[in-house]
């Protein structure tokens, strides 16, 4: 092995272990205030590290709500159920897998959810790319099973837009835990879009 190899390797290691503290001290961060709260300079304080090193890693705070974002999106696509898509339980187990995940850290969902809508990251994920995601897993259905239209298209955008009313509900703090959950679940269940 060589001597220049073995740098290499402590250097990348010592870059991961940075960038994880940053990434812990922003869940940190959120989980006990806001976004607001969430700054470069209250992060390199903490850390005892400079400005300048938490900008060679993220260069901007919504750097770092993506990269909390995307680790959030893993912990969901990473886990898909393990149930044929076809099934009408492949549905039901994607809510309860996304629902885990969500509860499971809601102080720090919740302020990702506000950032989106702040405009201060995520890339439309709570935009476009769940409403195809459910296109795609509703559209492995039988049509007969398929809630509220045997149209996947449809059927994804009728979920999507009712749980997003039931999202930024619970992330701004008008809707508890529990209703969020049972929200939620209606939003996979729906069997019509007339009331």
């Amino acid at each position: 092995m060589d001597a220049s190899d073995g740098r290499s390797r402590r250097a990348e290691r010592s870059r991961q272990v940075t960038r994880s503290r940053i990434l812990d001290e922003s869940r940190r961060v959120l989980r006990s205030g806001t976004i607001h709260d969430l700054t470069v300079q209250s992060i390199a304080g903490e850390l005892s590290l400079s400005r300048v090193t938490i900008y060679k890693y993220f260069p901007t705070v919504q750097d770092i709500l993506q990269a909390l974002s995307n680790e959030t999106k893993g912990l969901i696509i990473n886990n898909l159920p393990d149930v044929p898509a076809t099934d009408r339980g492949y549905l039901e187990a994607f809510v309860s897998l996304a629902l885990e995940v969500f509860l499971g850290d809601s102080l720090l969902v919740r302020n990702l959810v506000l950032a989106t809508e702040m405009g201060n990251s995520l890339s439309g994920w709570f935009r476009g790319d769940l409403e195809e995601l459910l296109k795609d897993v509703v559209g492995r259905l039988d049509p007969e099973l398929r809630p509220v239209s045997s149209d996947p298209a449809h059927s994804a955008r009728v979920m999507v837009t009712y749980f997003r009313g039931a999202l930024y509900g619970w992330a701004a703090g008008f809707i508890d835990d529990e209703t969020f959950a049972l929200e939620v679940r209606r939003a996979s269940t729906l069997t019509s879009t007339a009331t």
